[in-house]
């Protein structure tokens, strides 16, 4: 009794399983957009996994891991994974013609045989589709760009030369953010030399004058960009620091400069007042002096 319950439990459980696998050889006869799968429904209700791959030696397999969730109302997001060089695929979208949804593949060159896995282990709903996967085009609900990884819609994105870009997929550094940072500290390291060659006797400092007449006639600070050209180029963190400080260290050479005028013209100050009072004192001594009569 318990063996024949034992067998009956593993044949309904591996049933189960597998009936939320599905796995198929199908052809992609050209590039451009494909549809691979067809969702449930009108707009792909459910959670869903597929996986692409060609088959090959050493240097020829590729494998991309596409996965979504939408519940009733909104898409949780369309994630894609990459874990092989650039090339075969360049984006995937879900799409929709009011009826039934698909997921649709960007592919950059034929491949006569690409095995498709597909799983609903959490939901099940929708199928890979046989044969020769036809054309795509129907309207786009969501999409995102290939990459090493690109989660929500390109929330966080992992291109294959290795730069990360959160909220764009084109990023031009290794980081690249489209939106606010909120950091404790930031620490740059410096590609350019600090500006303590102000303070060097050799240093060419503007006269104020010189200062004047350069803002007079290009309308900022000399060695600091227009602000055309920031809002053209943006700011280079470490470069315009450096700048701003070498503005400060110039106004304390002025500054120390304008001291020393000013000690200079009280000495002047202090030394005519000094004959001031002497020649006053004189005036007085002759005024009060008795006169011969």
């Amino acid at each position: 009794m318990k063996t024949t319950l034992a067998i009956f439990l593993f044949m309904c459980f591996g049933s189960a399983q597998a009936q939320t696998e599905i796995n198929k050889t199908v052809v992609v006869d050209a590039a451009g957009w494909k549809k691979v799968a067809r969702l449930d429904g009108g707009y792909g209700r459910g959670y869903n996994e597929i996986v692409l791959a060609t088959k090959g030696g050493a240097t020829t397999p590729r494998v991309a891991k596409i996965s979504w969730f939408k519940g009733w109302s909104s898409y949780g997001g369309l994630n894609l994974v990459s874990i092989s060089d650039n090339g075969w695929w360049a984006d995937a979208r879900i799409t929709s013609d009011g009826v039934k949804a698909h997921l649709e593949v960007n592919f950059t060159i034929a491949i006569p045989s690409l095995s498709v896995y597909l799983n609903q282990a959490a939901w099940i709903g929708g199928d890979i589709l046989d044969g020769t996967l036809p054309n795509g085009g129907d309207t786009t609900i969501v999409s995102a760009k290939f990459g090493r990884v690109n989660f929500g819609e390109n929330d966080f994105f992992l291109g294959y030369d290795g730069k990360l870009g959160i909220g764009t997929a084109a990023p031009d550094s290794k980081l690249t953010v489209k939106g606010k940072i909120h950091a404790e500290e930031v620490k740059v390291d410096l590609s350019v030399p600090g500006p303590d060659y102000v303070f060097k006797e050799d240093y060419d400092l503007r006269t104020l004058e010189e200062t004047q007449q350069y803002i007079k006639e290009y309308g900022h600070l000399p060695n600091i960009p227009s602000a055309m050209e920031m809002e053209r180029d943006g700011l280079k963190l470490g470069l315009m620091n450096m700048k701003l400080l070498e503005k400060i260290e110039e106004l304390m050479l002025y500054t120390i400069h304008q001291e020393a005028k000013l000690v200079q013209q009280k000495k002047i100050n202090q030394n005519l007042e000094a004959r001031l009072l002497k020649l006053e004192q004189l005036i007085t001594n002759y005024e009060t002096k008795p006169t011969e009569e």
